[in-house]
C-alpha cells in the first residue's frame, strides 16, 4: 500500500486543543441561540471543536468526560473564545446513573440563569454522545 504524504499545511487546530483564532460564520451567528448542547468528550479533539462551533453560534454547552481537569481548562477556553457559558462535568458514559446525575446537574446549572431545559429532554435523560435541546424562558 502506498504511503500518503501531506503536501499542504495542516489546519491551525491540528495538534492542539486551543480554540480557533478566528471564525467565519457560514450560518447565522445566532443559529443556536437559546439552545443547550450536552457534549461528551468535549474537553479535547472533535468534541471540543463541536462545542466551540456550537457556542460560536449562540449555544451554551455542557462538556463531559472522565477528566475533570481537562474539562475545566477547556471550558475556560471555550467561554473566552465564544462569550457563551460552558459547564464542565465529570462523567463516565458507561455508567447510566452518572449520565442521569449529569442531566440533573445541568438542570441545576440552568436554574442559576434565565433558561431551563425543556421537560421532554430531561425526561429522556439524553443518553447519547451529543444532544441539544431548546431552552425555555422561566416565567417572570
Amino acid at each position: 500500500m502506498a504511503e500518503h504524504r501531506r503536501t499542504e499545511e495542516l489546519p491551525e487546530d491540528v495538534g492542539s486543543d486551543d480554540c480557533l483564532a478566528s471564525y467565519t460564520h457560514i450560518y447565522s451567528p445566532d443559529l443556536l441561540k437559546d439552545q443547550v448542547a450536552f457534549i461528551t468528550g468535549g474537553g479535547s479533539g472533535i468534541g471540543l471543536r463541536i462545542a466551540e462551533i456550537f457556542m460560536r453560534h449562540g449555544c451554551d454547552t455542557v462538556i463531559a468526560s472522565r477528566n475533570l481537569d481537562k474539562l475545566k481548562e477547556a471550558a475556560v477556553k471555550l467561554s473566552a473564545a465564544s462569550g457563551r457559558r460552558c459547564l464542565p462535568l465529570r462523567i463516565d458514559v458507561r455508567q447510566p446513573d452518572g449520565i442521569a446525575a449529569a442531566v440533573d446537574e445541568t438542570k441545576r446549572w440552568e436554574h442559576s440563569w434565565p433558561f431551563l431545559c425543556s421537560e421532554p429532554a430531561t425526561r429522556r435523560r439524553w443518553p447519547t454522545a451529543l444532544s441539544s435541546w431548546p431552552a425555555e424562558r422561566l416565567p417572570t
